[in-house]
């Protein structure tokens, strides 16, 4: 499997440098895998390609739930019949989603249809299939899939990095403060299993005086996609605010701070993801100097 993945066109965002290893801890060894959703393509004895297919969890994030099920990734090797085995690979896997029950079919890892390779491919999260993935995108549209959540990825360099200074800042700096970073830990079990080999780290928006947080960030190192990069990289998990604060500048300077913080820390970038439909935070990061670079998909069959 890692010598296939290595064959494959290099995108910025799908690790290249893929080992055994890393297969194993991000995706074998996961705490939820069911080896019967992995399917591999065989020319006589040789391993020419493989497909991996899996399920969300039910309302409670306490479970998996089979009534929707998604083809995470396929790849397949360098061959002259690379279209048909992609094709029957891609079969394969909508064949084992239905015996599962599977009722809908989707393409892509993207929350809440996330269950493997977070790290390996996207950015900051998993973020369906990417548009620069070209040949699988091509299949999708061939099999009769359809884009139905598309998420941006964006990007900046924290070297040079300052925070904007403005008017509405300097109001926002003088009644409130962001309190000191903190670990958290996923509030459920699905969570749990997807970032099992990650840890979470949460800034708070709160009142000069202190206090309940009123917003939030929560981030994370990008590995093994960082290392791949050669950057120390720390991407966007989860943004809880609200489109006052957004009006009112705090979500700006909460954003802006915890990059000050991991520039200082001595991280080199910054990875975000943003629902394409989300122009207000958009223009945020924009400000912030992220700069956009790909899409991703959660492709639905029709």
């Amino acid at each position: 499997m890692a010598e296939i993945w290595r064959t494959q066109r290099p995108i910025r965002g799908r690790i290249q440098a893929v080992t055994p290893q890393l297969i194993e801890e991000h995706v074998l060894a996961k705490p939820w895998f069911d080896r019967e959703g992995l399917i591999v393509a065989c020319d006589d004895s040789r391993l020419v390609g493989f497909v991996h297919a899996g399920f969300g969890p039910d309302c409670a994030h306490a479970n998996v739930d089979c009534s929707q099920g998604t083809t995470c990734l396929l790849l397949v090797a360098p061959h002259d019949n690379r279209p048909m085995i992609a094709a029957e690979l891609l079969a394969a896997s909508e064949d084992y989603l239905r015996r599962r029950g599977a009722q809908q079919l989707y393409a892509g890892s993207q929350f809440p249809l996330n269950p493997f390779y977070l790290g390996m491919y996207g950015s900051s999260d998993l973020a369906g299939v990417l548009a620069s993935n070209v040949g699988w995108v091509h299949l999708l549209t061939n099999s009769g899939y359809q884009p139905k959540v598309r998420r941006v990825l964006a990007a900046r360099t924290l070297a040079g990095f300052r925070p904007p200074v403005d008017r509405k800042q300097m109001q926002v700096r003088r009644k409130f403060k962001v309190a000191e970073p903190k670990y958290v830990v996923p509030e459920n079990w699905w969570d749990a299993c997807v970032w099992a080999l990650h840890e979470w780290t949460q800034f708070n928006l709160v009142l000069a005086g202190g206090g309940e947080p009123i917003i939030s960030a929560t981030f994370w190192d990008v590995e093994p996609l960082g290392h791949n990069w050669g950057l120390q990289t720390v991407g966007l998990v989860k943004l809880e605010d609200t489109h006052e604060a957004r009006d009112e500048g705090l979500t700006s300077y909460l954003l802006a701070d915890a990059l000050r913080q991991y520039q200082s820390a001595g991280y080199a970038q910054f990875e975000a993801q943003i629902a394409a439909t989300d122009a207000s935070l958009r223009t945020i990061f924009a400000e912030l100097g992220l700069t956009e670079y790909d899409e991703g998909a959660l492709w639905e069959k029709g």
